[in-house]
């Protein structure tokens, strides 16, 4: 088995929401004048949590905090391995 493989740590459960958004969505991502790919848009965001019934301001700013921080650690993961 591949040590990427074995070493893998799956999310928590409460987080599988998330996590699974965010693969949904990364396909809605636009591309740069260069390029380069764009933060999830807020809309895509919007509508996923509309349809899951992610509702409430509060439960909203969470899921849409934890997708933007996931956004943004694979946007720089992306930018380190851009050449590979």
């Amino acid at each position: 088995m591949p040590k990427a493989i074995a070493d893998r740590v799956d999310p928590a459960k409460h987080l599988l929401i998330v996590w699974r958004a965010f693969w949904a969505l990364t396909n809605d991502r636009p591309f740069g004048a260069l390029g380069g790919l764009g933060y999830i848009p807020f809309i895509a965001i919007d509508r996923y949590a509309e349809r899951y019934g992610i509702s409430g301001v509060d439960e909203f700013e969470r899921f849409q905090t934890l997708l933007r921080q996931m956004d943004d650690a694979y946007l720089a993961w992306i930018g380190e391995h851009k050449d590979d």
